[in-house]
Order: C-alpha cells, then sequence, then structure tokens
C-alpha cells in the first residue's frame, strides 16, 4: 500500500519536479530537498569503477513521489515507465499528488508550460 505524505509545508529553497508515467499520461510531483551537503558516507557510496554497479545503483532506486508512487526516472532505456517533463496539461496532474500539499504550496503544482495547442500553452 502507498504512503502518501500529507499536507507537508514544501521549504522555499526545495525544487519541484513532474515525473510522468508513460502508459497512463499522469503526471507526478516530486520535492528535490535542498542539498545540504554531503550525505552519504563513503562505505555507502556507489562505486564509480567502470564495473557497472554505478548505473545498476541509479536505475536500482525508486524516486518516491509525493502520493507514494515509486518510480525510476532516470531509467534511460525506451521502455521506461517514468520520464521527467515539464510541459503538460493541467488536467494530468496525480490528484492524490496535489492534495498532499499544504494550501500554501498548492500554486507550485501548476508552475509548468502547458503543451501546445493547451489554453494557456505557448505556440
Amino acid at each position: 500500500m502507498k504512503t502518501a505524505q500529507r499536507r507537508q509545508r514544501i521549504p522555499s529553497d526545495s525544487d519541484v519536479r513532474f515525473i510522468e508515467a508513460v502508459s497512463t499520461g499522469t503526471v507526478h510531483l516530486l520535492v528535490l530537498m535542498p542539498d545540504l551537503g554531503p550525505h552519504v558516507e563513503p562505505a555507502v557510496s556507489i562505486p564509480m569503477d567502470g564495473s557497472g554497479r554505478a548505473l545498476a545503483g541509479l536505475l536500482g532506486t525508486p524516486t518516491i513521489t509525493r502520493c507514494g508512487l515509486r518510480t525510476f526516472p532516470n531509467n534511460p532505456s525506451a521502455e521506461a515507465r517514468h520520464q521527467f517533463t515539464a510541459r503538460f496539461a493541467d488536467s494530468q496532474l496525480c490528484g492524490a499528488c496535489y492534495r498532499t500539499l499544504a494550501e500554501e504550496d498548492q500554486q507550485r503544482a501548476f508552475e509548468h508550460e502547458q503543451p501546445c495547442g493547451a489554453e494557456g500553452g505557448r505556440r
């Protein structure tokens, strides 16, 4: 069962990203907290020795969206089920992700480009 975050404020210096589920077109919210410096212990770092373990680590670690969906948007394969996006129609936004936002943060869910031809879209 997915565990959604509930109405937590997004720190003002956080980055809000959007991840589209390719099969459904639903767009989910991802909040990236500001980098607070080195936080990975060297003993658990992924080795960058050309063995492929770095890529396996990148692809094997899911990104968790606001609604609790586990995604893999960094997967470079053409068959990837999720991808980062910056342009989509407001109607594609995941309602569960939106409901996790505090009232003061809800406008951040609509800070994206509209597709061409959509109301308010760029041509």
